[in-house]
This record gives structure tokens, sequence and C-alpha cells, in this order.
């Protein structure tokens, strides 16, 4: 059963955290990530990093939930905090979800800005940039709402939404609160609540489209190589800038374009605005473990290993433009 005030059970946190919506600073962004406690030290890896960091600092609430559990095996979260640069210990602020499972940074939720869920009975809301897509498996019945109108009431974020159906006309009203939530095994830091047609369902939330967040916003080629200097650069509105200096005395070739998160972890950079003396292309990359981005197979620029870049700046922030979501 859903407790939205003391958690119970493997999960449980000492008091009922309060935890507010946004960054304690303007660089502070939605992470993703595993946490390990070794020797009384606390050691967080990147869902695409090899290796972990040491944690500058870390909620008490996160120590308290690793003593009460007893094992040793590493905990997944999302979390707010001001990240550093690759390699770089990364600060944790805000928690915002917790699970035990091993595959859970396999989980993307694409498309979703927001996933509101609860049982008894069982329900889900699905947040996008247009629409509200509600499900109840025990009625087998789908209703997709326009987003509708957001307000921000407090530290409270509320959408409301009607559609016409065939019988009737259907009403929502969808609440995400700051509150401490368990679903199961695992931890959330939002609470949702949810009317509709006047019955009321309660849940927890989380953030959705996080694949976006294994990318960064600067890549270059290894400094082993003393022949060329390139480097891709992504900015957070899906602009792309390619740059490829030969280090000969001239200035460097920068093409630019668009790129685009594909399933599968491919990232495609399309140079819509070419230098003149490179011809307009596609690259599709895979993205590596570690954060390296690889454009795979023979290249007449690049030869016949094609091109891998590293990552070299800051991470990709969850997302861009009019989303708002807590």
């Amino acid at each position: 059963m859903l407790r939205r005030v003391c958690l119970g059970g493997l999960l449980l946190l000492s008091g009922c955290a309060s935890l507010p919506f946004g960054g304690s600073s303007s660089e502070s962004q939605y992470q993703r990530g595993w946490v390990s406690l070794e020797q009384d030290q606390y050691y967080l890896r990147g869902c695409q990093d090899l290796a972990a960091q040491p944690v500058e600092r870390i909620p008490a609430h996160l120590q308290r939930l690793f003593r009460q559990r007893g094992v040793s095996a590493p905990l997944y979260i999302e979390w707010i905090g001001e990240p550093g640069m690759a390699g770089e210990p990364t600060q944790i602020d805000q928690l915002r979800y917790v699970s035990p499972d091993p595959g859970a940074c396999r989980q993307h939720l694409s498309g979703i800005l927001m996933r509101a869920e609860g049982p008894s009975p069982g329900w889900q809301a699905d947040i996008t940039d247009s629409q509200i897509r509600v499900f109840l498996p025990q009625q087998r019945r789908t209703l997709v709402f326009p987003v509708g109108s957001v307000i921000r009431q407090g530290s409270d974020w509320w959408w409301e939404s009607d559609i016409q159906g065939r019988q009737r006309r259907h009403r929502l009203s969808l609440r995400i609160q700051p509150e401490a939530c368990q679903d199961g095994h695992n931890w959330y830091g939002l609470t949702a609540v949810m009317e509709l047609d006047g019955q009321e369902y309660t849940g927890c939330a989380k953030r959705g489209s996080l694949e976006r967040l294994a990318l960064f916003r600067e890549y270059r080629l290894d400094p082993s190589v003393t022949t060329r200097d390139i480097r891709l650069q992504l900015l957070p509105d899906g602009k792309a800038m390619l740059s490829e200096d030969y280090l000969n005395q001239q200035p460097p070739l920068v093409s630019r374009g668009q790129w685009q998160l594909l399933s599968g972890g491919r990232l495609l950079v399309s140079l819509d605005e070419p230098d003149p003396q490179l011809q307009q292309e596609a690259l599709l990359f895979m993205i590596q473990e570690g954060g390296a981005v690889q454009l795979p197979g023979f290249h007449p620029r690049y030869g016949r290993d094609g091109l891998r870049l590293h990552a070299t700046g800051t991470r990709m922030p969850w997302e861009s433009g009019r989303r708002l979501v807590p």
C-alpha cells in the first residue's frame, strides 16, 4: 500500500522528506546513476560512466537509507545537483528517485516528461509536451487529454484538462507535490494526486525523457592525436557545431547543424550549414560507456576506423524550452 507520509520496509527514511522543486542554484541539473558505500565513503557512477567518483555531499536521509538496508549492493538514484566535468565529483542536493533495480539505467521513459502512477486501484498518467495519457488497467481504458492549463501553486504543480467522450465529458485534475512517496521497493521524491471524473487516485511521480542525460555538451578527439583537433559541440536546444582543425596554420573548418537522439543509443548530427570546403552530411554516432561517441566504419575524412570523440564538457541538461514539470 502507498504511504505518502512516513516510509516503511526497504526504503524507510527517518522523518518525512519535503523536497522542493528545482535545484538549489542555476547550475543544478537533473542527473542519474549509481551510489555505493565502501568503508564509510560514498561513491557515485553515472549511467554512462566506467569509473565511480567520491561524492562530496550526500543527503542525510540517503545515508540513513544505506545504513538501514544492511546490504552493500549499490542503489540507482535520480537527483538534482551541480554536475562536474567529465570524471569530476558531483554533488547530490535533492533526491528524486531511488531504486534497487539493476536495470534502472536502461529505463528512459522516452518521450514522457513526467510519469505518475499508483496502486489500489492501479492507474498511470504520462505527461508529454502536448497531452496527458491516463491508463486505467482494471477498466482496460485509456483517456488522452490535452495538456491544458498548468498551474504553479506554492510548491505544487497542477494540470487541469477535459475532453468530450462518447457518452460524457471527462474531467482531469493532476497535482504533483514535493513529498516523499513509496511504491513497492522504489522511493520517490514526488507524490501525485489525480482526480478523474470525481474519483481520487494517489501515487508517486518521476521524470522521464532520461536518454539525453547520457550526452555531454562537448566532445573532442583524444589529446594523444597530434595531427588534428576535432571538436563536436551540442547545445541543449538541438543545435550542433563541428570544428576540424588540421593544425596546418589554416583556420579550422566549422560546420553547423542539428543533433537528434535516436533509439538504441544513437546520436544523429546533421550538418545543414557545412564549411564551404566540406559537403553536407549526416553523421550517425554510437554513444558508448565512458561518455565517448563513436562514428563507426570507414569515413573519407576520418579513415577506416571512423571517428571516436571523448566527452570533455559538462553533461547535457535534462530538457530545454517550454517544459513545465517539477
